[in-house]
């Protein structure tokens, strides 16, 4: 239904746009033929002109239709220039000898008085014709194309923020999931260090439902969220575990995606060394010195015995999918691991 309406509608406005460009047309060439021909004023027009008019626009409306609906569909369009330059020629001719014998018969068998004359008369005005409906038609293809691009530029963006909104819900959950892990392992301990983890976790879930709601937060609010957690997560830590949080420059006011990192610095946490013999650390940067870029590194120590940490896994995954959404082509991530160390760096490029 919702087609048949849009083919009416467009329908009606094409039928419209053709009707003004030929009575434009008419009227032009009514003004035309009598300010060039000295024996014609207005008052001498008569039924019999008035049809030869009419008439004569017919055939420039059959060379023009010839031109656009076949003409250039099945032969410019396809790059058939040669065969199209012969075949507009002809459709020129065609007009100029039906026009002839029309008007031979409307002027009572009267001969033109130059026929050279009055064939380049007639040869120009199907040629003008002709030049200027191809280029009306150029420019409102041109406007269509540009109409049907930008509706799909459209859809494709609602299309990434539907996706990206999925991606960012699914952080939610799986952040609070681990993190009521962690709670839960300390209660079943008795561990003094639960309600400080509750009052944190507090902290924590009012970022993530209320401040982390927008597309874009200040950096300097995430580095509060990210501190926290760093917190929180050291609380529940092996105590030989050496954790470095660190910022240079004060560009905190720049505003990027929210919970990018947060992936990252879990997985170090997760995936780093918990044996003291290996001095087990996980070292976290941000680089603030850049107005037009946002610089992460983190490097944590990792258990030679224990194997490669999933970087396939749901964290990761989720932020790599988000950062190609959100940054592509503006940001660079290197992820790199020796036998002990894995390191990964983040640039993103927020102008």
């Amino acid at each position: 239904m919702g087609f048949s309406l849009l083919y009416q509608k467009n329908k009606r406005h094409f039928l419209f746009q053709q009707g003004i460009f030929w009575l434009i047309s008419i009227i032009l060439f009514t003004v035309v033929l009598i300010y060039t021909r000295g024996d014609f004023n207005f008052y001498n027009i008569n039924l019999r002109l008035a049809a030869n008019i009419l008439i004569t626009v017919g055939f420039l409306a059959i060379s023009v239709y010839i031109n656009l609906l076949w003409l250039i569909p099945e032969f410019f369009n396809k790059r058939k220039f040669l065969l199209f330059t012969i075949l507009e020629v002809a459709n020129i001719l065609l007009f100029i000898l039906l026009n002839y014998y029309v008007t031979f018969f409307f002027e009572g068998g009267k001969q033109p008085v130059n026929f050279f004359t009055e064939f380049i008369a007639e040869f120009i005005l199907v040629l003008l014709f002709l030049i200027v409906s191809t280029l009306l038609k150029f420019m409102r293809d041109s406007i269509a194309l540009q109409d049907v691009e930008l509706r799909m530029k459209e859809v494709e963006k609602q299309k990434i923020e539907a996706e990206l909104r999925a991606l960012k819900a699914q952080v939610n959950p799986h952040f609070f999931f681990n993190t009521l892990n962690s709670l839960y392992a300390l209660s079943l301990d008795k561990s003094d260090k639960a309600p400080e983890l509750i009052l944190k976790l507090s902290d924590l879930m009012r970022y993530v439902i209320y401040e982390s709601k927008d597309d874009m937060v200040p950096v300097g609010k995430q580095l509060e969220f990210l501190q926290s957690y760093v917190f929180l997560e050291r609380l529940r830590s092996n105590e030989s575990l050496d954790v470095q949080f660190n910022v240079t420059g004060d560009q905190v006011d720049v505003k990027i995606a929210p919970l990018l990192y947060l992936a990252f610095i879990e997985n170090a946490f997760k995936h780093g060394s918990k044996e003291k013999s290996d001095n087990p650390y996980i070292n976290i940067l941000f680089n603030l010195e850049h107005e037009d870029r946002v610089v992460f590194a983190i490097e944590n120590r990792i258990d030679p015995f224990q194997g490669r940490p999933a970087e396939g896994g749901f964290g990761l995954s989720n932020v790599k999918k988000r950062l190609e959404l959100l940054y592509p082509g503006r940001h660079t991530l290197n992820i790199t691991q020796t036998l002990t160390i894995y390191r990964v760096e983040l640039t993103i490029f927020v102008t």
